[in-house]
């Protein structure tokens, strides 16, 4: 209560401070001593000397140096009121000779000098997707913006744009480490059940045949990859089958006569092929790319019927789609001060898009400072001072109708370390007017008449190290294309199974959090691989295609990475009815 009382600290804050002591100076013992409470004390008096230096940057912080100064001015001044006093010969010789008056200047704290704010280009696009196209500054419905001045177009307010979320994601608050084995089998169960369906469907087939079922004659089996090494190897894959037509044997796949393939474990497989023997399976086709239909058909326009009943929307003239994507983390690794961050935001204040798109991690759990806990901050306060104030200011000054949406990662330090991800706790955020959209990891939403898949974690570099490949002799394939177009063709955006160690994967919640609802027009997907973009397109469908696009890190080491700037328009013409066709996209570099 003493303590509470003398810094002006709630009884929360007290603790949060406590632990931040408890964990420096390494207590050992749960006994707590005298000499604990006052080495607590001068922490406490520390960090808000430091606190005060941090807002007050201008300020000066008198010392013992100052004393000097401060006593030889108030003699001198005692000395001027005073002309008829008679100092004495043994006063005299206690008075500190008179020196010419130093002037106090405050002091001034240095901004410290990092490799990110010495850069010497800023903001410098890499390449762009659909050159050709027209971006957000010169598309024909900003043309009656662009004959009006500067500073009039920036006061107008951002346009708003439907927000509508597609897939069911985890609550906030849900209960988890629950996972169980019987939840993992009955998982990989539900998948092989629902890609028999889609089979059966998509080719008129049913599939029932046993995985072993020995037959010199074609037989069509479903069931899941799996390796007999620990490595990827062609010459060692297993097809599992599932418990209700296989009993859950596996026998081993033979792909000599299979040119081109792509495999990796968890997917799931219909192979065509004979077993003589009932322990071999010779595949002659085999059958993993079952994408699902789009959200939304192109040739119909909800939007406008929308428009036609819809108060809100202001203009009857369809607009285009203005979005920037960025990926965590959004601070370099040599300080906390997020200066990427700051330079996206500015960026964007600028060019003023519709929806700013943010993916964590924000906070990193691999940033040097977290991981040796240099930082005398709550992690939790960073993200509100670092993030949530800032995007505060940047939907003020953008106005009602910008949007901010946030996905989180399994690497936010603060945040629930499970995946798939609840989104972030709304009370983090002061947002009256709902413009921060606060989106679970992974998810699909629609923005307009775009649909837009997000997954956070690195599906795509664990794909990459499990992933047993061929191509036709003299031939060769694009393998970020490939990997990605295993996420529509499995309809899951995180298919591998057993998971890549860290990935902290939990079926035992709401394991179909992990399926894709639609085919999405564009999915971003977080990565440490090289920046992309691909054009995938759907099997048996014409002009419909899906773009894969790895905006890159906003940070790297200590140096800035790469974000995108999308353009979508609408389709003018069936032609033009593809989102590869209509999309524009810029990689920039930081």
């Amino acid at each position: 209560v003493s303590l509470c009382s003398s810094f002006g600290l709630k009884p929360s804050t007290l603790v949060e401070h406590w632990e931040v002591f408890y964990l420096n100076s390494q207590l050992e013992k749960n006994t707590l001593l005298n000499s604990h409470i006052d080495k607590f004390r001068v922490f406490l008096q520390t960090q808000q000397r430091n606190d005060f230096i941090r807002e007050h940057g201008g300020v000066h912080i008198y010392t013992k140096d100052d004393l000097d100064t401060f006593f030889t001015g108030d003699a001198m001044l005692v000395d001027s009121k005073t002309p008829n006093k008679v100092v004495g010969s043994r006063e005299a010789q206690y008075i500190t000779p008179p020196q010419p008056r130093v002037k106090v200047t405050p002091r001034q704290v240095p901004s410290p000098t990092t490799p990110f704010s010495q850069r010497t280009t800023k903001c410098t696009v890499q390449f762009v997707f659909n050159d050709h196209l027209p971006d957000a500054s010169s598309s024909a419905v900003d043309d009656i913006q662009q004959s009006e001045d500067l500073v009039l177009r920036k006061l107008k307010d951002v346009r708003r744009c439907q927000l509508e979320e597609l897939s069911t994601g985890l609550k906030p608050g849900c209960r988890y480490m629950a996972d169980q084995v019987e939840s993992r089998f009955n998982e990989l169960e539900r998948r092989i059940k629902k890609f028999v369906q889609a089979f059966s469907e998509y080719e008129s087939v049913p599939l029932s045949q046993h995985v072993a079922y020995a037959s010199q004659e074609k037989i069509l089996v479903v069931g899941r990859v799996c390796y007999d090494t620990e490595e990827a190897d062609p010459n060692a894959v297993l097809l599992e089958g599932s418990v209700e037509y296989s009993g859950g044997h596996r026998v081993r796949l033979d792909l000599r006569e299979i040119s081109q393939f792509s495999l990796f474990p968890g997917q799931i497989l219909v192979v065509e092929g004979h077993n003589p023997s009932g322990h071999c399976l010779v595949a002659s086709r085999i059958f993993y790319s079952l994408p699902l239909p789009p959200h939304s058909a192109p040739d119909d326009n909800p939007l406008a019927k929308r428009q036609a009943t819809d108060l809100t929307v202001k203009t009857q003239t369809p607009q285009p789609l203005h979005m920037i994507v960025a990926s965590g983390p959004f601070t370099t690794s040599d300080n906390l001060s997020f200066e990427p961050l700051m330079e996206l935001l500015a960026y964007a204040r600028n060019k003023r898009p519709n929806v700013l798109l943010l993916m964590g991690p924000f906070v990193d759990a691999e940033h040097p400072h977290v991981k040796q806990g240099i930082t005398d901050r709550v992690l939790s306060h960073v993200f509100q001072e670092e993030i949530t104030t800032r995007l505060e200011d940047y939907c003020q000054f953008l106005g009602a109708g910008a949007r901010v949406i946030l996905i989180p990662s399994t690497r936010d330090v603060f945040h629930d370390r499970i995946f798939p991800q609840p989104p972030f706790n709304s009370f983090m955020f002061e947002d009256s007017s709902q413009q921060i959209s606060l989106l679970p990891n992974p998810s699909v939403f629609r923005l307009d008449e775009v649909s837009i898949g997000c997954c956070t974690t690195d599906i795509l570099r664990h794909l990459s190290s499990e992933e047993a490949a061929r191509n036709p002799p003299g031939t060769s394939s694009d393998r970020m294309s490939r990997l990605g177009a295993q996420l529509v063709g499995q309809r899951s955006f995180y298919p591998l199974f057993p998971p890549a160690l860290g990935t902290c994967l939990d079926l035992a919640v709401n394991p179909s959090a992990l399926d894709l609802p639609c085919t999405p027009d564009i999915i971003v997907l977080s990565s440490d691989l090289v920046p992309f973009v691909k054009v995938e397109s759907q099997p048996r469908t014409e002009n419909l295609t899906t773009l894969l696009v790895n905006p890159g890190r906003l940070a790297k080491g200590a140096m800035g990475g790469t974000f995108v700037e999308a353009m979508v328009t609408l389709p003018s013409t069936p032609q033009l009815s593809s989102i590869g066709a209509r999309a524009k996209l810029s990689f920039i570099k930081i």
